[in-house]
């Protein structure tokens, strides 16, 4: 598998297409696939191509450095924050914190993944709770500032670390998080090598105190020049918003979605939950092979036994079950359906969440999944709770009782 990331899920239409054509060249037969960070994934990649496939994204400035391992995963932003009137465009100071964040992670080995969110004007929709480090851009043009917090088979939201911090302020204190990540973090125990772990350690107000003391050092040696944010673009609105089964879409599929959105002058965003958006100053029909994307529920799995070697079961088929359920209301609401306690699809933060598990029923070993209700989405620090355990073959039923 090769994993693109997208910075900040943007991407322009000639990226887009070429990627669908390596797809169609380099894997045929096989999906692309759209992460809940907003990447963009190649599998099944011949492993002889991948320099090949490397060298040609690098062309149309896709680079795969930090797409995996230990290192400074894609930066994410929500969507629609530049098309926002009344907000910001965070896309240039998210692009400063990038270029910082990977100039010391290229000197410095990482004792884990690191991830950075950007939310829009209060709305935290960059799930700033599950990230190491989440701004949220306020009215006034300054940033509630969230870290910590990560997922996991115990997973743990973050806290408020600063309320009202100046946008020149964010690089230097991705910084010092980035800096005190590198010093403290675990490197003997990698299921406790996060930076919540740092935290869940020296404790909430230690860890806060130290984090402030080295942003504070920072910033009286390399005082940043004061930065003005630009007001989000008019003019522009969302037009449709496709939910992609299991995040999959054929290449082929990809590129007519091109084709049509370009003329009507629409723009692409890759979102947080397996979806792509549209954006653009007026309205256009989708053909009708993309048109069911559109009405989907928001279903998000992550890979599960098909390709996972953590995975306890299936996972994909489950999901799809889901989006075609007939007769009942998840409008609204976000299921994620994780094929083991890791919880890569986000289940302990979803509406409703699924992970997967074995249980001995009747003398059997059965796929089943343990149910968790009333997430906050990583828009805030509550977790969801367990409601019930159902086997595989029974969660259609479950939904129907229940919603």
């Amino acid at each position: 598998m090769q994993r693109i990331p997208v910075f900040a899920g943007r991407i322009g239409w000639k990226q887009w297409r070429q990627v669908a054509a390596l797809a169609e060249r380099y894997t045929p037969g096989v999906p692309l696939h759209i992460t809940t960070r907003q990447d963009i994934e190649m599998h099944d990649l011949p492993d002889p191509c991948v320099p090949q496939v490397t060298q040609e994204l690098q062309l149309i400035g896709l680079n795969t450095y930090g797409a995996c391992g230990d290192s400074v995963r894609n930066i994410t932003i929500c969507p629609a924050c530049e098309f926002d009137e009344l907000g910001f465009d965070l896309l240039p100071l998210a692009r400063l914190v990038r270029e910082t964040l990977l100039e010391m992670s290229a000197e410095h080995s990482l004792p884990r993944k690191f991830k950075v969110s950007f939310s829009g004007r209060d709305n935290h929709h960059a799930c700033p709770y599950i990230s190491d480090l989440g701004f949220v851009v306020q009215a006034d043009c300054s940033f509630q500032v969230i870290g910590a917090g990560s997922l996991g088979p115990r997973p743990q939201t973050g806290i408020v670390l600063y309320e009202n911090m100046p946008a020149e302020d964010v690089i230097l204190l991705a910084r010092a998080a980035l800096e005190l990540f590198i010093e403290l973090g675990d490197r003997q125990n990698r299921s406790k090598a996060r930076l919540r772990h740092v935290r869940q350690r020296l404790g909430n107000d230690v860890f806060r105190r130290q984090l402030d003391e080295r942003f504070r050092a920072l910033r009286r040696q390399h005082p940043w020049p004061a930065i003005v944010l630009s007001r989000g673009r008019t003019g522009m609105r969302r037009l449709h918003v496709l939910q992609l089964p299991n995040g999959n879409i054929d290449p082929r599929q990809a590129i007519q979605l091109a084709e049509i959105a370009q003329e009507g002058d629409a723009v692409l965003r890759i979102n947080l939950s397996h979806g792509l958006e549209l954006y653009g100053p007026k309205p256009f029909a989708l053909p009708k092979e993309l048109q069911g994307f559109a009405n989907l529920p928001c279903v998000v799995a992550c890979p599960g036994a098909a390709s996972c070697p953590r995975a306890l079961v299936s996972t994909q088929e489950i999901a799809v079950e889901m989006q075609g359920l007939e007769g009942i209301d998840l409008a609204g609401k976000k299921i994620a359906v994780s094929g083991c306690p890791n919880g890569c699809a986000h289940s302990a933060v979803a509406d409703i969440g699924l992970i997967g598990r074995l249980q001995t029923i009747h003398g059997r070993r059965t796929e089943c999944f343990d149910i968790l209700t009333g997430g906050g989405h990583g828009q805030t620090d509550k977790l969801a709770e367990k409601a019930d355990t159902v086997p595989a073959r029974q969660i259609a039923h479950w939904f129907r009782q229940r919603y």
